[in-house]
């Protein structure tokens, strides 16, 4: 696991331009479809992501979904997002069984594979597998993305995921509906590593750099889970 990803690190994820999501809300589908207008092509859109790290520390996620994946093939895939100094791959649209024979592909190639998980029955394969200090993505409700955040049910998936990696070391996003560092701290409360605000962060983008800024700088600080204390 880089060091890009350490608990209160920010990160970048950036769609390889393709159709929107079907789980996506409509902010977020719309985006998309402009975005794609401004760039060449999955390169292109990779590199100048890359460019807007600002300091290098933060890390670069790819989303890839089905439609690119099979314009692009897996091998080209990686060969870009190596090229780009992309730090790991997300593929939602892949089975879990799918996602956890590509992570060590993906290793192998320098980059981690965001593990998806949304469905129940998945956390039975999580928990079989052998690969080490896993990164998953946590989909706090059932619903698309830009919905209202449920942190009873967050809190619920969230504790299903420690408990199938039976204290294992991995590192846990949890997506879905979070906008403020309220909800954040929240979840860090509950165990969690880090957490995906899509919605928040495109819709701050409409209202120019400043407001993006000022979102990471609230939302940043609420990641930090604070070091308990030893009573002796």
């Amino acid at each position: 696991m880089g060091a890009a990803f350490a608990a209160g690190a920010d990160a970048m994820e950036i769609a390889v331009p393709n159709p929107p999501l079907a789980m996506d809300g409509p902010l977020l589908q719309e985006a998309a479809v402009i975005a794609a207008r401004e760039v060449e092509d999955a390169a292109d859109a990779l590199r100048l992501a890359a460019l807007g790290r600002g300091d290098g520390d933060g890390a670069l996620i790819a989303l890839v979904n089905g439609h690119a994946a099979a314009m692009l093939g897996r091998p080209r895939i990686h060969d870009v997002c190596v090229e780009a100094g992309v730090d790991a791959l997300l593929t939602p649209e892949d089975s879990f069984a799918e996602q956890l024979e590509s992570a060590a592909v993906a290793r192998a190639r320098g980059l981690e594979q965001l593990l998806f998980l949304h469905r129940e029955e998945d956390l039975a394969l999580l928990a079989s597998t052998t690969l080490e200090q896993p990164m998953v993505y946590l989909q706090s409700a059932d619903l698309r993305t830009g919905g209202p955040f449920n942190p009873e049910k967050a809190r619920e998936r969230l504790a299903e995921v420690r408990a199938a990696l039976g204290g294992r070391d991995a590192y846990v996003l949890v997506g879905f509906g979070i906008r403020s560092s309220e909800e954040v701290a929240e979840l860090a409360e509950s165990v969690a590593d880090g957490a995906v605000v899509g919605t928040a962060l495109t819709s701050a983008a409409k209202h120019g750099p400043d407001e993006v800024a000022d979102l990471v700088r609230a939302i940043v600080p609420a990641l930090r889970r604070p070091v308990e204390k030893s009573s002796a």
